[in-house]
């Protein structure tokens, strides 16, 4: 085997496997590690391997960053593995897939390396110059893609364009009857703010119409007093007219109102006492009973008539509410554990393969080795009868 001539050693190499990497392939490593400052990234490793005298020589003549492999890992996922299946079959056609290299901004002091589905991390390697077409095309290539500006196809845009337009012209559509309804009543615009105009409030009238109340409450309440003292049925008399006073009072309207009549609620309460006052000194005439002068400024003293007294009632009582029985538990029926399975092992086989193949996953694989004796799971021969459980 002849290996490279112009070489420059990196680190102390291994005895078990001497790791050679071309400068195409270092100088794209160097450019990515130094935008893996602030996110780690992983490079796919692709060439050609060797062994002589019980040593291996791997020789990296391609290079592809992994966007699906982004820390450490002994084994690789089956999304990561298609990854570099794919960027294999594109740009390194002629070369197998040898392993990966972790950047983070540091120097390159090593890298990781796949043999048999495990991947194991090797420190020293040697940077050699040789022809390289298949890694320089590659890199030409995506140089080229950085740098061309993305096209946007205006066809398209305009096409958006055009549908958004119509959409809206559709909305305005529907939304206008929906305005004229709203603002095509049969009023005017005038009526509507003679509505909603609020009413100029009078504070002297307000208070002169509260004086007249006061005055007719305290002769009613005089006179209601003298007539409980004299005659019962001039009583009722009182109190019927009083009744109608204030439903008046009550239906007529407001002194506040632009439209008020000119009799006012004084008015109407000397008229009402007026009545009263002829009909007592008539009955006072024909009884020889003497009135005194009704002035609004005596009031007359009131009997305060006891308040009934409320018992209270009893409350209803509850049925007791019936405890529900508790239903009888069934027993689980037992689940038939599943019998295990003899398997050969094949050539390129790992454990951790089969058990993604079997199981899809890798946790069963410290299962099976306990199942089968195995103390090393890389320590596996073509031929070798294991049972998967």
């Amino acid at each position: 085997m002849e290996l490279p001539k112009n070489v420059t050693q990196i680190g102390e190499p291994d005895r078990g496997c001497k790791i050679y990497v071309e400068d195409y392939v270092m100088s794209y490593i160097k450019q990515l590690n130094g935008h893996a400052r602030d996110k780690e990234m992983a490079v796919a490793l692709y060439g050609t391997r060797q062994e002589e005298a019980g040593v291996a020589y791997l020789f990296f003549y391609g290079a592809c960053r992994l966007n699906f492999l982004q820390r450490e890992s002994r084994h690789l996922s089956q999304a990561v593995q298609q990854e570099a299946e794919e960027q294999r079959r594109k740009y390194f056609s002629q070369y197998t897939f040898l392993g990966y290299c972790l950047l983070n901004g540091e120097m390159v002091e090593g890298f990781h390396v796949c043999e048999q589905g495990v991947c194991r991390y090797i420190e020293g390697y040697a940077q050699f110059y040789e022809k390289n077409d298949s890694m320089l095309a590659f890199m030409l290539e995506n140089r080229k893609e950085a740098s061309c500006p993305e096209e946007v196809d205006q066809g398209k845009y305009d096409e958006v364009k055009k549908r958004q337009e119509e959409r809206r012209l559709q909305s305005e559509q529907e939304n206008r009857p929906a305005r004229l309804l709203q603002f095509g009543s049969g009023r005017s615009r005038a009526e509507k703010n003679a509505q909603e105009k609020p009413v100029k409030k009078n504070p002297a009238r307000n208070l002169r119409n509260l004086q007249y109340t006061a005055a007719a409450v305290f002769v009613l309440l005089f006179v209601a007093g003298f007539a409980t003292i004299n005659n019962d049925g001039t009583l009722n008399n009182i109190q019927d007219t009083f009744g109608q006073i204030i439903d008046q009072m009550t239906t007529q309207q407001l002194p506040d109102a632009e439209d008020m009549t000119s009799i006012t609620l004084g008015d109407k309460l000397y008229e009402a006492l007026t009545e009263e006052n002829q009909a007592n000194v008539q009955a006072a005439g024909s009884n020889n009973v003497s009135l005194p002068s009704v002035t609004p400024s005596e009031t007359p003293t009131e009997n305060p008539t006891p308040e009934p007294t409320l018992e209270p009632t009893p409350e209803p009582t509850q049925a007791p509410t019936p405890v529900p029985t508790a239903e009888p538990t069934q027993e689980p029926t037992p689940v038939p554990t599943p019998e295990p399975v003899s398997y050969t092992i094949k050539w390129g086989d790992t454990l951790i393969g089969i058990c993604i193949r079997h199981y899809g996953s890798d946790d069963m694989v410290a299962q099976i080795c306990d199942f089968n004796g195995i103390l090393n799971p890389d320590d596996i021969k073509v031929g070798q009868k294991i049972l998967l459980p």
